[in-house]
């Protein structure tokens, strides 16, 4: 494990996230809908906006703002301050209220003006996976651009990234728009085999058993890892990523700042 000098010497060389200066907030349409696993749907969606649109990193994510039902109407927030978007979106009035949820960017095509996303569906437990199970091409929903989390540290040898199956969209566009950087280990649990997809590096593909998270980190305890891992990058259930991240600063020694994490669900409570 290295020592307390060099932890502290890569916290102050800690990577910066990228950040994006101007949010807009705008209509979009789904244009295709076509289903890649058992619990993978991706929906292709359409604005002229995205044709201008710039991604500012590998794990690109927007703001949906999704009509309740097909019936509803489309109700943007107002869009004079995107950076409240939650505040926005909870001032509407209740009758015509959207919900809002965070995806990642699987594929962006600005010539075309789409991009797609991919959701993982699990019955109508969840705003977004109820409205990726009954969308259809001209279904509507607004945008919020975001930012991105992952930030390699620049001179960085070693990186591993650690999710489950809501963050493998994210993970599977990191693996492709970072093949010049170090090769990663990667750990992958999933409920359902059946969701494992070809990715542009090799997956180490976790079994789910028990409560999600446990066979994960597991998994990665029990690897041989790089003895210095200079990056990591952990998503997926928030009980399951904050057990591994402790892993990684307490027996790996890897420096918080070093660690990029998020709890895209947490179970018991009702998922995107």
């Amino acid at each position: 494990m290295p020592d307390k000098t060099e932890v502290r010497e890569r916290e102050e060389r800690a990577p910066q996230r990228p950040q994006r200066e101007v949010s807009r907030i705008f209509r979009a349409e789904v244009t295709a809908v076509i289903d890649l696993t058992p619990h993978l749907r991706r929906l292709t969606i359409h604005a002229p906006e995205l044709a201008n649109y710039e991604t500012v990193g590998p794990d690109e994510y927007l703001g949906l703002i999704l009509p309740r039902t097909e019936a509803d109407p489309l109700v943007l927030p107002d869009a004079s301050n995107p950076a409240a978007i939650r505040a926005a979106v909870a001032e509407l009035p209740e009758d015509v209220r959207p919900d809002l949820r965070w995806y990642t960017v699987r594929e962006h095509r600005p010539e075309a003006s789409e991009l797609d996303i991919d959701f993982v569906v699990h019955g109508d437990e969840g705003p977004g996976s109820r409205f990726a199970l009954r969308a259809r091409p001209g279904s509507v929903l607004g945008v919020r651009e975001c930012s991105a989390l992952y930030a390699l540290p620049d001179g960085a040898r070693s990186r591993v990234i650690i999710g489950d199956e809501s963050s493998l969209p994210a993970i599977a566009r990191i693996l492709e728009t970072t093949l010049d950087e170090p090769e990663p280990f990667v750990f992958i649990e999933t409920a359902d085999p059946r969701d494992r997809m070809e990715l542009a590096a090799p997956v180490q593909w976790v079994d789910r058993v028990g409560e999600p998270g446990i066979a994960l980190e597991a998994a990665v305890r029990e690897s041989a890892l790089p003895e210095e891992i200079d990056y990591a990058w952990v998503c997926g259930e928030r009980v399951g990523v904050q057990n591994i991240r402790r892993h990684l600063v307490a027996d790996r020694g890897v420096a918080k700042s070093r660690i990029t994490f998020s709890g895209y669900w947490r179970l018991g409570e009702i998922r995107a």
